[in-house]
């Protein structure tokens, strides 16, 4: 018996996909270099898949490894593995390598290789584990499994309620507008969207395999892609290629960016480059999903009219309280989640007048300059305002005397002259903006600074 879409259904669920693909049959749904794809055509992979899951006696409860690429196949699993009741853990082919790690925390009980899905068994639950995911069985909800913070040291695995993560999505009716997802689908933000572009009607298009400036630019063009999640740091090298005086990007019509600060700079040339792109603020933690916030000149803020969110400052951190918070981390952690249903972020945030959360920066990020706080942020937003830096990453180097010291590291567009010359320059350009203490130390000049996996700016100062 299929679910038929009523007014009562408001958000999207795994349920619900069956009957969206009955009611938007023939609308496009995917597209690439090769064609297009219907919803009917998601819909009948999506029961194919929950098919071979019941047949090959997939149980709830139970974690199966998926593929994490930008593929509508991707989804496909992701939606028919949950219909079974069990947890999804979407992994890109490079990270697979990780799974080694997970199965000192939990037992992986299959594996999706080339459209199939392959019994394993293998690894341990902690009793960490094995009490969060008993709580998902008793709660008779698919789960969903996302690796987080494991670029400096073991990744901690987030584990989703995916029944109340979805709650958070509405369904929406509008334009079926072409958006690119350039985030990958084991990452919250790339989820996020994904499934965001689902409960619109939006079309999504197929990312190229190498996410340089010219080839996604390229698509853009090919496809008349009108929104482009990304990263600032992306976008950033988006303006630096080039690409919009070699390539029609005139299609683009809304750009919404995260995953990391923007800088005010950057955000000013954004706007100018693109006159036509409405550039909107996401924000979010692999831990809570997406939150609400409003747009404003003095950095990202969090709204105060979503009634199903609270937030609140403590001891200049902020912590926050929403019904899509993760159950836990599988790996054992249990640093951030409180009893009581908050989520400390680790971000550190400020209640300006008007009575609105604005978030600085990220607290393990802070250095230390013999007692002084800097926020590497705040440092790389007052340099990139100078003509000559194209970018620029800050960060902090042991000292003897003081902790930390600054370091920036810098993109240089101008004269070709030295580093120690370059910050004579840019320490007079900075002195009327930024307190001695935050001016850097140390100058390095670069040729460019390396991304993350996930499109953002790499916080890892070179040695």
């Amino acid at each position: 018996m299929r679910l038929h879409l009523d007014n009562e259904v408001t958000a999207l669920t795994v349920e619900s996909i069956p009957a969206l693909a009955q009611e938007r049959a023939g609308s496009e749904l995917w597209r690439d270099d090769a064609g297009s794809l219907v919803w009917l055509q998601f819909g009948a992979a999506v029961e194919e898949v929950r098919r071979q899951c019941v047949e090959a006696g997939v149980e709830a409860g139970q974690i199966v490894v998926t593929s994490g690429e930008s593929t509508l196949e991707a989804l496909a699993w992701l939606f028919g593995v949950a219909a079974t009741g069990a947890v999804v853990a979407p992994l890109r082919r490079e990270r697979l390598g990780e799974i080694q790690a997970w199965k000192e925390f939990i037992e992986i009980g299959w594996e999706v290789r080339d459209g199939r899905i392959f019994r394993v068994l293998a690894g341990t639950a902690s009793e960490v584990a094995a009490g969060l995911l008993g709580e998902l069985r008793r709660r008779r909800h698919p789960g969903l499994i996302v690796a987080t913070g494991g670029t400096t040291g073991a990744a901690k695995l987030v584990l989703h309620d995916l029944t109340a993560l979805l709650a958070t999505v509405p369904l929406k009716n509008g334009p079926a507008r072409r958006t690119l997802p350039l985030m990958r689908f084991d990452h919250i933000g790339g989820l996020d969207m994904a499934w965001r572009a689902l409960a619109g009607q939006q079309i999504l298009v197929a990312p190229p395999a190498e996410l340089s400036a010219r080839a996604v630019a390229e698509t853009i063009a090919r496809h008349r892609v009108e929104v482009l999640p990304a990263t600032p740091s992306f976008l950033n090298l988006l303006l630096l290629a080039g690409v919009q005086d070699t390539h029609d990007l005139s299609s683009l019509r809304i750009v919404p960016y995260g995953a990391e600060p923007m800088p005010a700079t950057l955000l000013a040339r954004l706007r100018t480059t693109f006159p036509a792109v409405e550039f909107v603020q996401r924000f979010g933690t692999s831990e809570t999903g997406a939150l609400p916030v409003r747009e404003a000149g003095s950095g990202l803020r969090l709204r105060d009219d979503q009634t199903e969110f609270e937030w609140k400052i403590v001891g200049d951190e902020l912590w926050v309280r929403s019904p899509s918070r993760a159950l836990g981390y599988l790996s054992g952690e249990t640093t951030g989640f409180e009893s009581s249903g908050w989520y400390r972020t680790g971000d550190l945030a400020e209640q300006t007048p008007d009575g609105t959360i604005r978030v600085l920066g990220r607290r393990q990020e802070l250095i230390n300059i013999g007692g002084e706080k800097v926020l590497p942020g705040e440092v790389e937003s007052v340099l990139l305002e100078h003509p000559f830096v194209e970018d620029c990453r800050v960060g902090a180097e042991p000292n003897a005397v003081l902790g930390q010291i600054v370091i920036a590291e810098v993109v240089w567009s101008g004269p070709e002259v030295d580093a120690l010359l370059v910050k004579r320059i840019l320490h007079s350009f900075a002195s009327p903006l930024l307190a001695r203490h935050k001016l850097p130390a140390v100058v390095r000049l670069v040729d460019g600074l390396e991304t993350t996996r996930n499109l953002k700016k790499s916080r890892s100062i070179s040695t």
